[in-house]
């Protein structure tokens, strides 16, 4: 009888870690959704309550924060990432999250050291880049214009067809004077993505620092043409036409 009792006791336990786990999955299948679709209020609320059933669980705190830096609520983020960082500590992902409010809140060289250490984390490859990526951009917002083409060009190799990469390292080359690299990177940029306007203006503006105004100017015929009115405005006071 006493055993019997004893795997009963066991089973209904059983069922109701079953229970709680399917519904911890939902609830954070559901959150990550909503956060997807933009219903951030929803997936607070789903997060939240997944939370309550695992408290120290990575993605639920990784959910809770971005969500609350989506939300501009830096307060509640920060809070629930100094939770995340004392049940994780090492999580690279969770310092990354660090430099990122370092980053929004101004403190930019903090920002920097966190992204530092979250690559000495050995994070996956997709974790890299996000490091890298915020990382250059804590730099370029310091001037350190060499360091940020370091970092970019080291997010280029993980991801060689995002445009965005290309786009920010022609910046930063344009910044350093590099002005060759600066067309090359705008090439790439075209070929990814060829109805940019906005590309199309600023490999102009750097074709005319290399001296080549009549390149230049097709690429401004081309941005005005596609509605970009600084390139109509270029058209008129270095090409002479409309």
């Amino acid at each position: 009888m006493g055993q019997k009792i004893i795997y009963l006791l066991l089973f209904i336990f059983l069922s109701g870690f079953s229970f709680s786990q399917n519904n911890f999955e939902e609830l954070l299948s559901s959150g990550n959704q909503k956060i997807k679709e933009r219903n951030y209020k929803a997936a607070i609320d789903d997060l939240t309550k997944a939370k309550s059933i695992q408290p120290a669980d990575t993605a639920v705190l990784n959910g809770l924060i971005r969500v609350y830096t989506l939300t501009g609520d830096y307060k509640e983020a920060q809070k629930t990432l100094d939770e995340a960082l004392t049940n994780h500590p090492n999580n690279p992902e969770f310092v990354l999250r660090q430099g990122i409010l370092y980053n929004l809140d101004g403190l930019h060289l903090k920002a920097q050291e966190e992204f530092t250490k979250a690559l000495a984390l050995e994070p996956s490859t997709k974790i890299s880049l996000q490091i890298l990526l915020n990382k250059a951009s804590a730099e370029i917002k310091l001037e350190n214009f060499a360091d940020a083409l370091v970092d970019y060009n080291k997010a280029i190799e993980i991801d060689p067809r995002n445009s965005n990469i290309y786009t920010y390292r022609a910046l930063v080359n344009f910044k350093l004077g590099y002005y060759l690299d600066a067309v090359n990177d705008y090439n790439n940029v075209l070929d990814l993505e060829p109805n940019s306007p906005l590309t199309y203006y600023n490999r102009g503006m750097t074709l005319l620092r290399l001296s080549e105004k009549q390149k230049a100017c097709k690429d401004f015929h081309k941005a005005c043409q596609m509605g970009n009115s600084n390139a109509c405005k270029m058209i008129i006071t270095e090409c002479g036409t409309r």
